[in-house]
């Protein structure tokens, strides 16, 4: 059996859908704390000078924006944004792949260091069979706590993130392979019996190159992606 890890955001959506959600939450909650809103350009400066890493400007961005907001209607919210919006934004030719990949009958793993409110979901429509993503904590109450819950899985963190998901639901699986746009997935790539680099930045590019890894670009291919979609579903499990 061979498992078939694609990451998300870039890959298979033509952005990052990070700040598309956030932008999508303001619109219809309204942002949660005013005042912290205004001090992310701030937050986004500190982190282009590398005063802070990208984990700490996240937690910012989510925490003014939802922080404290109700669990379920978190949850409704990045349903719908999973149902409606992302339909606008998936990549014909990566269901083209994920479609080659189920008729090989191998499993499909969406792996993002976006955050798992809404990557399940998007897990669910799209058909993948689990999900890893950074994990966004919760208080007692069921309120969301402006806060990460775990590491922010990128680099490292998404390639350990992979192996306990494989361990725990795909033990016969030998092999897998992994898709991405972006430097930060190098070492999962590496870590892959095959790997693609789609669409990818300048430093993955220059990495596939060393490696020998492909170069794909889906990012030209327009139209049919809300008729190309899988029937949605429950769901998928998810680990972090």
């Amino acid at each position: 059996m061979r498992v078939a890890v694609f990451d998300l955001d870039g890959t298979i959506s033509r952005r990052d859908l990070f700040l598309v959600f956030l932008l999508h939450a303001a619109r219809r909650l309204g942002p949660a704390h005013p005042l912290q809103t205004t001090l992310l350009p701030l937050h986004t400066l500190r982190y282009g000078l590398r005063r802070i890493d990208n984990a700490t400007l996240k937690a910012a961005f989510l925490d003014a924006i939802l922080g404290g907001r109700d669990r379920a209607v978190l949850q409704a919210l990045a349903a719908d944004f999973a149902t409606h919006s992302l339909r606008r934004e998936v990549k014909p030719a990566a269901l083209e792949a994920m479609q080659r990949h189920r008729q090989a009958g191998d499993a499909l793993v969406l792996a993002s260091a976006s955050l798992d409110l809404y990557v399940a979901p998007i897990g669910a429509q799209l058909g993948f069979d689990a999900t890893v993503a950074t994990r966004v904590a919760w208080t007692a109450e069921g309120r969301l706590a402006g806060s990460l819950d775990g590491p922010n899985l990128r680099g490292a963190p998404k390639l350990a993130a992979v192996r306990t998901l494989l361990a725990a639901r795909f033990p016969q699986a030998r092999e897998f392979v992994a898709y991405s746009d972006h430097a930060s997935d190098i070492p999962l790539m590496q870590a892959a019996c095959s790997a693609v680099a789609v669409d990818p930045t300048p430093a993955l590019r220059r990495a596939a190159r060393a490696q020998g890894w492909p170069v794909v670009d889906w990012s030209r291919s327009h139209g049919g992606t809300a008729e190309a979609l899988p029937a949605p579903r429950q769901a998928p499990a998810s680990a972090a």
